[in-house]
C-alpha cells in the first residue's frame, strides 16, 4: 500500500511575526526546531520512510533534515510566490491592498500579488510534482512543504476542486497522512493537520 505523509515547516520568526514569506528563504526559530525534532522522532517511531521530499528552502529542507537524512529537494513544492509582498507584514498589504487581499482570501483566480504567483500557477505546479509519487509502489513517502502550498497539493491528492483549498489549514509542523489501498488507489486521508506530537 502507497502512504504519503505530509508535514508543514516549523515555525519561523515570519510566521510569528505576521509578515508574508513566500520564496523567500527564512530560518527555523527555536520553536520551529524544537517542532522539527519533535516530529521526526514521531514519524520515526510510526512510520518507515521510504522516499522523501522537501521544498529547497531553508525553513523545510531544515525541517526534513530533523525526519530523516536522505531527502531530495524540489522548487516544485516552494510555497506561493507572492512577488513584492514577501518579507512584508501582511497587515500593511491588507491596509494597502485591501482589493487584491479580498481576491487571496477567498481563492480567486484573478489573484496574482504585484510580480507573484496565481493559484492556478501553484496548482501547476502541483500537479507535475505528484508525477514524480509512483501510486502503484508499495511505499511511504515523506513531503515536507508549506501551508498555503499543502492547501493546493491536498486537493490534487484527494481529487477535489481547487476551490476546496480553502477548507484546509495547516499548523507549523502538523503531519497529514494519506493510504492508497491497492484495489482501487481512491486515497484515504487518515490524518489532516494533526498537531498531538507537538504536546
Amino acid at each position: 500500500m502507497k502512504k504519503i505523509i505530509i508535514v508543514r515547516h516549523g515555525q519561523t520568526n515570519a510566521n510569528l511575526n505576521g509578515i508574508t514569506q513566500g520564496q523567500v528563504n527564512s530560518e527555523l526559530n527555536e520553536k520551529g526546531i524544537s517542532q522539527a525534532e519533535k516530529t521526526g522522532i514521531y514519524i520515526r517511531n510510526n512510520y518507515s520512510i521510504d522516499e522523501a521530499w522537501a521544498s529547497d528552502l531553508s525553513r523545510t529542507s531544515k525541517t526534513a533534515s530533523y525526519i530523516t537524512k536522505e531527502f531530495s529537494t524540489s522548487k516544485l513544492i516552494r510555497e506561493m510566490s507572492f512577488g513584492d509582498w514577501e518579507n512584508h507584514l501582511f497587515e500593511d498589504i491588507s491596509k494597502k491592498n485591501p482589493k487584491l487581499v479580498e481576491q487571496y482570501s477567498i481563492g480567486s483566480d484573478k489573484f496574482r500579488a504585484p510580480n507573484g504567483e496565481t493559484f492556478e500557477d501553484m496548482f501547476l505546479r502541483g500537479e507535475k510534482f505528484l508525477t514524480n509519487i509512483d501510486l502503484n509502489e508499495s511505499n511511504t513517502c515523506l513531503i515536507v512543504s508549506h501551508g498555503g502550498f499543502m492547501r493546493t497539493l491536498i486537493p490534487l491528492i484527494m481529487g477535489l476542486p481547487r476551490k476546496s483549498m480553502l477548507n484546509f489549514q495547516f499548523d507549523n509542523c502538523s503531519i497529514s497522512e494519506f493510504n492508497f489501498p491497492k484495489k482501487d488507489r481512491v486515497p484515504i486521508l487518515n490524518k489532516i493537520n494533526y498537531i498531538d506530537h507537538l504536546i
